[in-house]
């Protein structure tokens, strides 16, 4: 009787791990990973020991019914959470964290976009837990039906468990089982899967899924760094004047390892030369844009005229990109004022949202005398920019309460950004010197429904071969466009045009705009590597020719950029973009999880996979090298970010100058 109940119970284990490991298939066809692989053995292994541990607890349920019951229900958790992934990526182009909760609350509005924007295929994720319901009726009842929790029963579980546990844990370490050019480790995203794209793919969904709940309840931090090479600095005329003494007092006073890791990093970063468009702006007056929702659509002198304009006096760079990442936003707006990274499956402005940046745009501007002030057309619904802007460095924020500006809270209805720039250009025009930071909204989904926004310019947009959620959000899109026109009419009217510089850029592409709609604005080119990221940039004065750049790059480089044109006083070493004037500029887009384009090719971090755009390739050294780059700098924006380094580090310098009293 012992031996049936055994038998019964890796029968079981057996007919689990074959449909978790379906699952898992079905998931990584999906989304077009290797199923050809070494990764496969390890989540093969994974759904083993999961369902050894599984069934090892469904014996104590009496009955094989019960028991199998129970298996239902895990292979139920596994579906619903590799659908909930494959969506979430394909919504928003991030895999979602347990670390975004925070923001549930905020995006529950957003379910049914997100579940019209679902493919059918990824249904079939349900498919195996349909298989093993029909299997649980079929199959007739048979003698190994009573469990019978023994000595035996347990040491057998034990030895196997350790036995496939320590098979596991080989597929981490072995060589082979590797990828050459993947510089974070299995064994390092096992401890810390900070990379959510690659986990994935090494891993399996529901592996990542338990990686992740298990840093959410148990936080580690990768504190290392990998490889850097530090080129000495030579002499030179343009070099930038740094005094370091006091940061190195600094350092050798500092005890804690993870505090000096980052020094020691950042201290030995390269210092980029002064250079030619130095002090470009300098004295102008400065606003940034970060236009909600906004692609390159606007570039269509038709049906923007206001953004077209500002192109016939403009710098506009074609290659431009948004990094993807959880509750892009916000995140992506604290990056474009930092030039650090964001974590990549934190809501980093919420949770952090206490870290100051003295680094900071904000702050630069305000050192010398600007008024900075920021606004945004939204409430503290989804994200607490008063806390955030004013730690970051602005004097003033102003939100759509503050402007009094008549919203809805209904999810669909927005305010109008023409409205909002009208109120605010006046309270930040006035002063003799301003900077002024301005995230929009407009543009923002839902698309798939009715709306006044939507449909203010619907019949402008009568093409037959735009969706309707297309022509909605081209209607959107056209309402922020009138907004840019307000700003310029009203900075002359103020007579402040002239010796004002306006930098744009948008937050991300149109999310909840399916395949199809985006396919109807931009073509079916749009769907292929990441050009669905492609976003504007431009940087506009009414006396500059215009001009495009084909660099590529991210909101990384916009503060490092901006600080340099306008001659500030800045440590360009604790920004971790680029300035795009640099001679010695890398021009390359780095994305959130590690992946790049440049114009040789498109590295997608999360299968390693690299697709050129001509013959010209890149060596394995090279290619390690520059992911070596990628991941330092990922990492200790991340580890300065969970530190609040800059807050340290500015009040350590300030301590050893005698100048925090």
């Amino acid at each position: 009787m012992k031996l049936k109940v055994n038998l019964s119970y890796w029968l079981e284990t057996f007919i689990t791990t074959i449909f978790l490991f379906a699952i898992e298939l079905i998931f990584r066809i999906i989304e077009n990973y290797e199923i050809i692989t070494w990764a496969n053995l390890r989540i093969f292994l994974s759904c083993f020991l999961l369902a050894i541990i599984w069934n090892f607890i469904g014996m104590l349920f009496k009955g094989i019914k019960k028991r199998r019951i129970f298996n239902i229900f895990l292979l139920l958790i596994a579906s619903v959470y590799g659908f909930a992934q494959a969506g979430f990526l394909n919504f928003i182009g991030i895999y979602m964290s347990f670390g975004t909760r925070t923001q549930l609350e905020a995006v529950n509005s957003y379910i049914k976009d997100f579940l019209l924007s679902i493919p059918l295929a990824y249904y079939l994720l349900f498919m195996p837990v349909i298989i093993y319901l029909a299997y649980i009726i079929l199959t007739k009842k048979n003698e190994m039906e009573e469990s019978n929790l023994n000595f035996k029963t347990i040491l057998t579980f034990l030895i196997t468990f350790i036995g496939g546990a320590s098979l596991y844990y080989l597929t981490l370490v072995i060589p082979f089982m590797q990828n050459k050019v993947q510089i974070l480790t299995n064994l390092e995203l096992f401890s810390y899967p900070s990379n959510s794209g690659i986990t994935v793919n090494q891993f399996g969904s529901t592996m990542y899924g338990i990686l992740d709940l298990k840093l959410t309840i148990f936080p580690y931090y990768d504190y290392g760094i990998t490889n850097q090479n530090i080129e000495e600095e030579e002499d030179n005329e343009n070099a930038r004047k740094i005094d370091d003494t006091a940061w190195k007092k600094l350092i050798s006073e500092t005890t804690d390892p993870v505090l000096n890791n980052l020094n020691n990093y950042f201290i030995s970063r390269n210092i980029p030369l002064e250079n030619e468009m130095t002090g470009y702006f300098k004295n102008k007056n400065l606003i940034i844009i970060m236009m909600e929702s906004v692609n390159t659509i606007i570039d269509n002198k038709e049906y923007f005229p206001n953004f077209a304009k500002m192109m016939e006096n403009g710098w506009y760079w074609e290659n431009n990109f948004s990094p993807r990442n959880s509750c892009a936003t916000i995140n992506n707006e604290i990056s474009g004022i930092t030039s650090i990274f964001s974590l990549n499956q934190l809501c980093s402005g919420e949770v952090y949202k206490d870290n100051t940046y003295y680094q900071s745009l904000f702050n630069q501007f305000k050192n010398i005398g600007y008024n900075v002030t920021s606004y945004h057309d939204y409430d503290a619904t989804y994200y607490d920019r008063r806390t955030i802007h004013q730690n970051l460095g602005v004097s003033q924020y102003y939100d759509v309460n503050d402007l009094q500006i008549p919203y809805d809270e209904f999810y669909a209805e927005w305010p109008s950004d023409a409205e909002f720039m009208e109120k605010i250009t006046p309270m930040f025009a006035k002063n003799a010197k301003f900077m002024a930071w301005i995230t929009t909204v407009s543009a923002h989904q839902p698309y798939g429904e009715t709306s006044i926004l939507g449909e203010q310019y619907f019949d402008y947009f009568d093409n037959p071969e735009y969706t309707e959620a297309a022509r909605r959000y081209l209607s959107k899109v056209k309402v922020t466009d009138d907004a840019l026109g307000v700003l310029m009419d009203e900075l002359q009217k103020l007579g402040k045009l002239d010796d004002t510089v306006i930098v744009l850029y948008g937050d991300h592409y149109p999310y909840a705009l399916k395949e199809e709609d985006l396919i109807s604005l931009m073509g079916s080119d749009v769907i292929n590597n990441n050009e669905r990221d492609r976003i504007p940039f431009l940087i506009y004065n009414p006396k500059l020719k215009a001009k495009k750049f084909d660099q590529y790059t991210t909101y990384m480089n916009i503060a490092p950029t901006i600080a340099n044109l306008f001659g500030n006083t800045y440590d360009p070493r604790l920004f971790l973009g680029e300035d795009l004037f640099d001679e010695n500029y890398s021009n390359r887009a780095i994305f959130s999880d590690g992946s790049f384009e440049d114009k040789k090719a498109y590295y997608d971090a999360a299968t390693s996979k690299i697709t050129y755009k001509s013959t010209e390739e890149y060596g394995v050294d090279e290619l390690k090298n520059i992911n070596i780059d990628i991941t330092n700098r990922i990492r200790m924006s991340n580890l300065a970010i969970t530190n609040n380094y800059f807050d340290y580090l500015q009040k350590g310098i300030m301590k050893e100058k005698g100048e925090d009293k």
